[in-house]
């Protein structure tokens, strides 16, 4: 067996380099050897790949990833030319005659030189194609990821803006505006990291507050973002007034977020009847097709297997893949963190540390909190942090075990540990019956997988859209809250103050969160605490962003009117393009819903009037005049023997129900941008489907 030793070594030296990026272990060991071996020596530095690499924010100097990347390349090499002299072998071995056999024990000298030819060729061709490929790959990943970078800062881009002209309306200094918004990455993303760049070169490297924001609109990947600090750099540089300047961006923003919405919704409408036309209708018109060949020409049951078992779903899956890109944009607005924030609460406690503290930053870094030498504290203070850490990583577990109802609210996602084991087990239990007689019954199989399908995703679709609708009624009443509080900030009134008047007045179903604040307040918290309270506990996009302007603001200044007021007029913003998004948006869920009953519809007269009203060959001139292809000569179209006639049925089924399962995660993906919306609509199709084509027709 030691000629295996080389092929696990390969496949071993491959699975570290696809680990390295998430393993820093592994990544500083590819370093050390990388630096070892090359030492940055002779490596040029390319300055389009440079820039490439700052717009990507990976944080790797160019020398270095220069040298890392060909110490992957040349690792690939060696591991494909490897793997390719084996394949070579398994191709003799499978194609292997009288006259060229393959002997894994056999030397070089007792190889016929077909043998070492095949090997050197298929090991060279296939090293080479890893090299050209992981060189390529290794130096394209920067671009893509800053384009991604981009597409995100793009979508904040105008809350970004609105956060600024805020703070900045409330009388904060814009480098401390700055350092607020670079603070708080985890509200806005890509563009306060892009932010944190300019905070750093001020605070660390003592560069001026104009050439901070210069250099960010030089190495910034998003086009627009370029431009906005551009300007205000100039501005700055002229000493002109920043409020307006950020005042006018910020109508400018929301004005083309209206107009982005609008074009997105337009390219929706097209993709949805490229969806109906080609992947509902295109395959039905296939299916059809094929099934009246096979009655006039010959047997086609494994072109409709492969139709229905692998061009279907992976249709369905690249249509889905394309709408999710296509929404994200609109999923980066708002409903993407939606969709993430039952991440969030776990990841908050993993990190073990405070929400408020940055991913990159302070406090505890991979469980230990260290002096700035490198020292603890004091003696044991090391084992006392190890043992802080772990009780914040099962601070989440904790909770969860503690109230189970509200966490399952919190975070739908928590009922799958639940839910999949249930359906494990049950389909485990019942699966004896199914394989009784030595052979499996597929029908009954079916059954069990599309019920144990439907308790999942019904299950899931019930409490996520319970949390979701609960959130959705929490967000629409915040432009309220914020009126109101505005309104009494500037009449002179405190801010502690005004949630004890506005928590007498009727705001919808913010009134209970507001009383718990004036609660909190009473019993000693700051106001600050009981709004970071508040935010934990409903953890929407929105509310995390309110209540993340009013705490910084309330630090420059207790007369924060002007900046409620923009807070307000942002979240009624919002909530007006979700509005308009999801009435376009029910159409294309209607058009979905119709091309699928369309196609239950067609499926079912298939499976249930056309098919079994053909004549069995089988039975007419002993099956004489049908042959083994199941065509019969009975009548125009001739008919199936027995066998092929539950086979045919067996896959359009079997089509019914994959079309069914992904077509609702494509009616949630239109109507919300989110897979996950889709459940419900996926529980419906399935059920829908089961109910006709297994006990109502």
């Amino acid at each position: 067996m030691l000629w295996v030793l080389p092929l696990v070594a390969a496949i071993g030296l491959l699975g570290a380099f696809l680990a390295a990026p998430y393993s820093p272990r592994i990544d500083a060991a590819v370093t050390r050897l990388a630096f070892l071996l090359l030492g940055g020596r002779g490596i040029e530095i390319d300055v389009e790949r440079e820039q490439a690499l700052r717009s990507a924010a990976i944080g790797v100097p160019y020398r270095e990833y220069a040298a890392k990347t060909y110490i992957y390349t040349a690792g690939a090499g060696v591991a494909g030319a490897v793997v390719g002299v084996y394949l070579g072998a398994a191709g003799l071995f499978v194609l292997a005659s009288p006259g060229l056999s393959f002997d894994p024990n056999a030397t070089i000298e007792t190889s016929n030189v077909v043998q070492l030819g095949v090997f050197l060729l298929s090991g060279a061709l296939l090293s080479a194609v890893a090299v050209g490929a992981t060189y390529e790959l290794r130096w394209r990943l920067p671009s893509v990821r800053a384009d991604g970078r981009a597409r995100r800062i793009d979508a904040g881009l105008p809350r970004t803006v609105a956060f600024t002209y805020a703070l900045t309306r409330g009388g904060m200094s814009f480098p401390d505006v700055l350092r607020t918004l670079s603070d708080n990455e985890r509200v806005f993303g890509e563009g306060a990291a892009e932010v944190d760049v300019a905070v750093r070169n001020i605070d660390l490297f003592n560069v001026d507050l104009v050439t901070a924001v210069q250099d960010l609109s030089e190495n910034t990947p998003s086009e627009r973002f370029g431009t906005f600090t551009e300007n205000l750099s100039s501005v700055l540089q002229s000493g002109g007034d920043v409020s307006e300047f950020l005042r006018e961006q910020y109508e400018r923003y929301r004005d083309e977020a209206e107009e982005q919405q609008a074009e997105i919704l337009n390219l929706l409408a097209t993709t949805a009847e490229v969806y109906v036309t080609v992947i509902v209708a295109g395959m039905l018109f296939l299916i059809t097709i094929l099934l009246i060949i096979g009655l006039t020409a010959g047997d086609t049951l494994l072109a409709m297997r492969v139709l229905t078992y692998v061009i279907v779903p992976a249709a369905n899956v690249l249509f889905l893949a394309y709408l999710l890109d296509v929404t994200r944009p609109l999923r980066a607005a708002g409903d993407e963190h939606e969709d993430d924030r039952e991440d969030e609460r776990g990841k908050v406690a993993d990190r073990g540390r405070d929400p408020d503290q940055k991913r990159s930053g302070e406090g505890i870094t991979a469980g230990r909190a260290v002096e700035s030498d490198g020292g603890y504290t004091r003696p044991g203070a090391a084992a006392d942090h190890e043992r802080l850490f772990a009780y914040r990583r099962l601070r989440s577990v904790r909770e969860t075990l503690a109230s189970p109802l509200a966490s399952l609210v919190d975070r739908p996602r928590l009922l799958l540990y639940l839910t999949v084991p249930i359906a494990v087990v049950a389909t485990v239990v019942r699966l004896p019956a199914i394989l009784a007689g030595g052979s499996v019954d597929v029908r009954a199989l079916d059954d069990v997988l599309i019920q144990a399908a439907i308790f999942l995703s019904g299950t899931f679709a019930v409490v996520y859209e319970y949390s979701r609708r609960r959130l959705k009624r929490l967000e629409s009443a915040v432009p309220e809250l914020l009126e109101r509080l505005a309104s009494l900030n500037e009449a002179g009134i405190s801010v502690v103050s005004s949630f004890d008047r506005v928590r007498r007045g009727d705001i919808g179903e913010l009134d209970a969160e507001v009383n718990r604040i004036w609660r909190d307040i009473q019993w000693g918290a700051t106001t600050e605490e009981a709004l970071s309270r508040f935010e934990t506990r409903v953890r929407t996009p929105s509310v995390t962003r309110v209540v993340t302007l009013i705490t910084n603001a309330m630090h420059a200044s207790n007369e924060i009117g002007p900046v409620l007021r923009i807070a307000a007029e942002q979240a009624r913003s919002d909530l007006q393009l979700r509005r308009q998004r999801r009435q376009e948006m029910f159409t294309y869920l209607v058009v979905v819903y119709v091309s699928f009953f369309v196609f239950l519809v067609v499926i079912g007269a298939l499976e249930y009037v056309l098919i079994p009203s053909l004549p069995d060959v089988g039975s007419i001139g002993g099956g004489a005049a049908g042959g083994a292809g199941g065509v019969g000569g009975a009548g125009p179209l001739g008919g199936f023997d027995g066998g092929d006639r539950d086979a045919y049925r067996l896959v359009f089924v079997h089509t019914a129900f994959i079309q069914s399962l992904l077509s609702g995660l494509a009616a949630g993906v239109m109507g919300s941008g989110s897979v996950k919306a889709g459940m419900k609509h996926a529980a419906v199709m399935l059920s829908i489907s089961y109910v006709l084509l297994t006990f109502a027709i």
